[in-house]
Order: structure tokens, then C-alpha cells, then sequence
């Protein structure tokens, strides 16, 4: 692909990610990317046979947008933290973070983002190959937590890597009652069980 063609892929998916910050998927058409992006339609078409196809690939950029800031936690932790009393401290300052209720959307996002691979085969793939970047990169950062004796070594790291990554995501299931529980007692539970478990 040419340079002028890899640009001009990059301005329509670019533009198709924005979007899905701005309006639902059902609003993201391939008028208004071509609208403001200034691209010939034909153009569109030449690199993705539909605009759904081209959602889909906006979809895997927010997602692996998710995945690089994840992967960056643990790591910068592990940069600054020179005990373990500091690193469960930070890992606590995560959790609130995560699970703060005004990221609701984030965790609707993702959840969406995974329910989209269950009929879809090719997405599947692409999203497995974007989430199994992250769980091996906290696979081998808890790897460095043990090793450097502040977690317990007697659970599997990949095991951990994939218990973090779903508590961060399952509180949507709160998310969307009325009555939620107080975030300080979710996150409170999630520290003793992280603390337990992984110490």
C-alpha cells in the first residue's frame, strides 16, 4: 500500500473511532466519515467491503486503546514500588480508579466490544489476538511480582492476570440497577480479596 493510501486509511478509521466517542454505532455512517474526512467514497470501499466491517476495526482500536493503558498500570508500579506495602497500595488506587462509577461507559464499551466476537468469527480472532497481548503482558509483569517475592507463588499468574482483568469489568452488572452499592464496599472487598488471595 502506498503512502498516500495508508494515510488516507488511517484519516477514515481515525475518524470512524471519534465517532463512537460522539454517537452509538447505529450513527456512525459512511456519509458522515466520507463528510468529514473529505475522502472520496470509492476510497472507503477499497479498503473495507462495508462500513460495518470498518466499525468493527474502530471498535479493536478503542479496545487496544484499553489494553496499552491497562498494561501500563501494573508496570508503572512496578517502576515506582520498591516494597510490597506500596505495590498493594497502588494495585488499591487502580481498583478505585476502574471502578469508579463514572467509568460505567468504558466498562459498557467492553463489554460490548466482547459480546460483538460471540457471531463473529474473524472479529473474534482479531479481538482474542488484542486481549491475549494484554493477558500475557500481566501474565509476565505478575511473573515480576512474584519473583520479587510480594506475591505468593503458589497461584498461576496467567490465572491472576485474567481475575484482575474481570473484576475491572465486571461491575457492570451494577452498573445497571437503580439501587448500586456503595463503591467504597466493592472496592473494599476487591482489595481483601486481591490482598488474600494474591499475598
Amino acid at each position: 500500500m502506498s503512502e498516500a493510501g495508508k494515510e488516507t486509511r488511517s484519516r477514515l478509521l481515525a475518524t470512524a473511532v471519534e465517532m463512537l466517542d460522539e454517537v452509538t454505532e447505529k450513527d456512525v455512517s459512511a456519509a458522515e466519515i466520507l463528510r468529514r474526512t473529505g475522502i472520496a467514497k470509492g476510497s472507503l470501499y477499497h479498503f473495507w467491503d462495508s462500513i460495518d466491517e470498518l466499525i468493527q476495526e474502530a471498535y479493536l482500536v478503542r479496545y487496544s486503546r484499553f489494553v496499552e493503558k491497562s498494561g501500563g498500570v501494573i508496570r508503572e508500579l512496578l517502576e515506582k514500588c520498591e516494597t510490597k506495602e506500596q505495590f498493594f497500595a497502588g494495585l488499591t488506587e487502580v481498583t478505585i480508579l476502574t471502578q469508579d462509577p463514572a467509568r460505567k461507559g468504558n466498562r459498557y464499551e467492553r463489554a460490548r466490544i466482547l459480546g460483538m466476537a460471540e457471531k463473529d468469527e474473524k472479529f473474534r480472532k482479531a479481538l482474542g489476538q488484542v486481549q491475549q497481548g494484554l493477558t500475557d503482558l500481566f501474565t509476565e509483569q505478575f511473573i515480576e511480582v512474584q519473583n520479587r517475592g510480594w506475591f505468593n507463588k503458589s497461584f498461576d499468574p496467567r490465572a491472576a492476570a485474567v481475575l484482575i482483568q474481570a473484576y475491572t469489568l465486571g461491575k457492570i452488572v451494577d452498573d445497571v440497577v437503580d439501587n448500586q452499592m456503595d463503591p467504597l464496599i466493592w472496592n473494599a472487598l476487591i482489595g481483601l480479596i486481591v490482598e488474600k488471595t494474591l499475598s
